[in-house]
């Protein structure tokens, strides 16, 4: 009996010592992403915040790695209906983040691409939106929904703000260059991306948690049911 009594309290420290090593992570991932950008910034063969450069290779791969993290917690089961919204939205940004490749394949490809997805994921919310309500109520009281939500803030909110012609114009006055502005929301969206890549590996973590668990539970009760004995031969003869 004791054993069972500290087994929650146990799965609670060890669930709090993986959260703090994974909130670590990011922090490093973090410095060693703006220390990336600064090594790329020395290199004057790089063109810089073009659509080659440091900081859109790094957008893609956080977008990338988020969409990544999302089919998989999905697959485990978690929140199998809201998960697709967050997918199609970030989906659709890593499209519009590709729009000079595509565009240069055709004209305007990257907003057809765009449509179509919005299309899906908008049909798909009609559809189960009740289910979607529900998830959303319990996505909300999650640390994963926070960083999202910061993220999403960041990159389509406060970037757009803060990166304004008119803005940085007027602070540098006659000193404006149109490298800055663009350095300044280009950053600040990688920092919103890097932030919504933090949430969706946190789904994942959940997932595998509950996944584990749930697994974890199973065993348990398997353990202490009680076995059946049959009778052995000797019983049996002896009978």
């Amino acid at each position: 009996m004791p054993d069972i009594q500290l087994e929650p309290l146990v799965a609670s420290r060890v669930s709090l010592k993986k959260t703090l090593v994974r909130y670590l992570g990011y922090l490093l991932l973090t410095a060693l992403v703006c220390q990336g950008l600064y090594w790329s910034l020395l290199l004057e063969e790089i063109p810089r915040f073009s659509e080659t450069s440091f900081v859109e290779l790094a957008q893609t791969a956080a977008l990338a790695a988020s969409l990544a993290c999302l089919w998989c917690a999905r697959r485990k089961g978690l929140y199998s209906y809201g998960i697709p919204l967050l997918f199609g939205w970030l989906l659709a940004s890593l499209v519009r983040e590709q729009d000079a490749m595509l565009d240069s394949i055709i004209d305007d490809l990257w907003q057809w691409c765009v449509g179509l997805i919005a299309l899906v994921t908008v049909t798909h919310t009609v559809r189960h939106r009740r289910r979607i309500a529900r998830e959303l109520g319990q996505f909300i009281q999650e640390s994963a929904f926070g960083l999202f939500m910061g993220g999403f803030f960041t990159v389509y909110v406060f970037s757009r703000l803060m990166g304004r012609h008119e803005l940085w114009q007027a602070v540098l006055g006659s000193a404006y260059e149109y490298r800055i502005k663009s350095g300044v929301e280009e950053s600040l969206e990688l920092m919103g991306y890097l932030l919504m890549l933090y949430a969706c590996i946190e789904l994942w973590a959940r997932a595998r948690e509950r996944h584990q668990g749930g697994k974890g539970d199973a065993r348990r009760v398997f353990a202490r049911a009680p076995r059946l004995h049959t009778p052995s031969e000797k019983q049996r003869n002896h009978a």
